[in-house]
């Protein structure tokens, strides 16, 4: 700056007119800003990453650069990038001829601008006016290569296709974001099948600064989850739109996953890294779930046709059963034949001999009917005969049983008196006693002194005390027996 000249025509080193060399602050910014000028006459290109994409509510875009790989690194070197709305038609028009690039976080381009100091905030800054897409593009496809070959390198391409898929993979879980284009149509080719989908749906941005985390994270959800498979889908866009799809955070969490995972990332010209490390990968949300319809419908047919098949066998093995159950009939009905026949003919034998011999029987005991029929006439004519003598006798009988019975009526009559002769009572009315012992006895003997008798009249019964009478020197009283009634009395 030493040849720089202040606006009053001081010379070089002069303090813009100061006498102590102070400057003032526009001084100072004229002077900055006709410095850059004189530095950066024309345009220049600039490379580097894009952070901060913003616009403005005047339709003015915004962001910074910084260093590739410098992330938001506050020491490291930036640049404020304006790109004014009247001047996006031509970038726009260069982005969309590279095959439909767009500005946003995390994409590195070289662009072209003019170095312009502005007063106004005291940075320095870039006006952009056009981009070089062909060098995003190249950048894009060699950190595309580059982790396309690390993958490979650590076994991670193919890992995730050699996840086995579920013969049914009818419980999906669903990565993209809730509510969006790529959501519905996922969810109608699945609807439309006819097959009983169960879709869990874990949201996640599919573009943008929180892409990256937000994919990594619903991936690593859904694979602790209780799902057959894991869909991971989104709209059409611009490539730079699909960045997140490419990154080596994203490729590894679908490599590492432990369920069958499908893309269907809506682009139809370039791959992804997400597809290529993928189970499965499809051009479209819709086409991804018709791979899985199309699955469920291959099982669906061979299901049928080994339904089909099983009954074919069933009914030709029947048949081919049938077949050998008559023959065997056939068999079994001749052999029964043959075998059935000599017992038959031994039958057929023995049933004549039977036959006869039971007519014979028959006759015998016919002819034995007969003659018993014969005696028992014989026996009755017998009886008859006998019934007649006994008639013919009844008179006798009966007037030879009535001088029997008045003889024996005479003998019990005269029995019967002698019997009421000599009764008891009888006795006792002449006068006479019946002296008996304390135990009931008749009194036969003499009694001791001292026993107790009892004497039984007619009339009463009294009872006395045998007395000792020897002490008085007296003759002992005498008793004597009555022969008939047992009655003692005094001799």
């Amino acid at each position: 700056m030493n040849s720089a000249v202040d606006r009053t025509g001081a010379a070089a080193g002069d303090p813009a007119g100061q006498a102590d060399g102070t400057w003032s602050v526009s001084d100072l910014t004229a002077a900055v800003g006709e410095t850059i000028q004189r530095a950066f006459p024309g345009e220049v290109w600039v490379r580097g990453e894009i952070i901060g994409y913003s616009v403005a509510a005047s339709g003015h875009i915004y962001f910074n650069l910084i260093e590739p790989g410098s992330g938001n690194d506050r020491r490291g070197a930036r640049m404020r990038v304006a790109l004014f709305k009247g001047r996006q038609r031509l970038v726009n028009r260069d982005l969309a001829a590279a095959g439909g690039l767009t500005l946003d976080d995390g994409i590195e381009v070289r662009i072209r601008a003019e170095v312009e100091y502005y007063a106004g905030s005291g940075q320095v800054q870039l006006i952009m006016s056009g981009v070089d897409p062909h060098f995003t593009l190249g950048v894009l496809a060699a950190d595309r290569e580059r982790i396309l070959a690390e993958l490979a390198e650590s076994g991670l391409l193919r890992r995730n296709a050699a996840v086995p898929l579920p013969l049914v993979p009818l419980r999906v879980g669903l990565v993209t974001a809730s509510g969006s284009a790529a959501h519905a149509d996922f969810v109608h080719e699945l609807e439309a099948s006819g097959y009983a989908f169960e879709v869990l749906l874990c949201d996640a941005r599919v573009q943008g600064v929180t892409a990256e985390a937000d994919l990594v994270a619903a991936l690593r959800t859904l694979g602790q989850a209780d799902v057959d498979v894991i869909a991971v889908v989104r709209g059409g866009g611009d490539r730079t739109d699909l960045l997140a799809f490419d990154l080596a955070s994203v490729a590894k969490a679908i490599a590492l996953c432990p369920l069958p995972v499908f893309c269907g990332i809506g682009h139809e010209i370039d791959t992804s890294v997400a597809d290529q490390v993928a189970h499965t990968a499809a051009k479209t949300p819709t086409a991804c779930a018709a791979a899985l319809v199309a699955h469920v419908t291959a099982f669906d047919e061979r299901l049928a046709q080994t339904r089909r098949e099983v009954h074919r066998l069933a009914r030709s093995r029947a048949t081919a059963a049938a077949a050998r159950l008559a023959t065997a009939r056939s068999t079994l009905g001749l052999l029964a034949e043959r075998r059935l026949a000599r017992p038959r003919s031994w039958l057929g034998e023995a049933r004549l001999r039977l036959g006869h011999q039971t007519q014979r029987h028959c006759r015998a005991a016919a002819g034995k009917l007969v003659g018993a029929r014969r005696s028992l006439q014989r026996s009755h004519t017998h009886v008859q005969r006998g019934m007649a003598s006994l008639a013919s006798q009844r008179p006798r009988l009966e007037g030879a049983s009535a001088r029997h019975l008045g003889t024996a009526k005479a003998r019990l009559r005269s029995a019967s008196a002698l019997v009421s002769a000599v009764a008891p009572e009888r006795t006792l009315a002449r006068g006479f006693s019946i002296t008996r012992a304390a135990d009931g006895s008749i009194v036969r003997e003499m009694p001791a002194a001292g026993d107790t008798i009892s004497t039984e009249t007619q009339h009463a019964v009294f009872a006395s005390v045998v007395r000792d009478d020897h002490a008085t020197g007296d003759e002992p009283n005498r008793l004597a027996d009555d022969p008939t009634t047992g009655r003692t009395t005094d001799g």
